[in-house]
Order: C-alpha cells, then structure tokens, then sequence
C-alpha cells in the first residue's frame, strides 16, 4: 500500500493533464503556418502576443492550481508522489518503491512541485506508476 490518498494523485494527474492540454494547445498555435515568420508584420506580431498572453493566462491558473495540488502535499507525500513517477516511467520497478521513496527523500528540496510539473509525460508517469503500485 502507498503512503498517500489515491484520490489525491488521480486529482494530480488530472490537473496534470488539463495544463498539459493547454501546452499542446500553445505549442500547436506557435507551429500553425498562420505564424509563418515570413508574413510576421508589426501589427500582426502584436496581435499575436496578444493572443499569447490570453492563452499564457489561462495557463497560468491551470499551472497555479496544478502546483498548489502538489504544494498542499505533506513531505511524505512529496517523496511518494516523486517516487511514484518514477515507477511510472520505469527508472524503478513497484518492488524497488520503498527505495525511490528514499531516493526522493534524499533529493528532495522545496521544488518538488516544479520538478514533476516540468518531467514530460508526468501525468501519465504517475498514472502508470499508480497502477503498478495498485497491482501488488
């Protein structure tokens, strides 16, 4: 049994995967042929960070909301969700857990909740390690 509220980690990746939505949507509109820089002209480079910004904004609450989650967790809980990602991705097995939460304990520092924020794939990490875990 893992040290910390199922519930907690599925709302995690939840939000996890709402802030990752809106990145996707972000990196979408930068890659989309209508920012071609050859057409860039001072009005439309200004509408576009414009557009930026409304689309930065709405990040922003998803990421604060994101990072709050993770924050509001106890320091236990930090090195259990830590390790829980790294199940999840595989740089552990569910048999070595007890170790990657000694591991999380020991580089642990007050920006958990930026690390695992910025690890690609993060929800999906901890689902997966969710379920390893879920398994024995």
């Amino acid at each position: 049994m893992i040290p910390i509220n199922k519930d907690k980690v599925e709302y995690i990746i939840s939000v996890g995967r709402e802030y990752r939505e809106g990145s996707m949507a972000m990196v979408n509109e930068e890659l989309s042929e209508s920012h071609n820089s050859d057409t860039y002209t001072e009005h439309n480079l200004a509408t576009v960070m414009e557009d930026r910004k409304t689309i930065e904004h709405a990040q922003d609450s998803a990421y604060n909301e994101l990072k709050a989650a993770i924050d509001n967790l106890n320091e236990e809980e930090h090195y259990t969700l830590v390790a829980l990602m790294w199940v999840g991705r595989g740089t552990y097995s569910p048999d070595e857990f007890d170790k990657a939460r000694a591991d999380a304990r020991e580089a642990s520092n007050e920006h958990t909740a930026e690390y695992i924020i910025e690890t690609p794939l993060f929800p999906d990490y901890l689902e997966e390690g969710l379920s390893q875990m879920s398994d024995d």
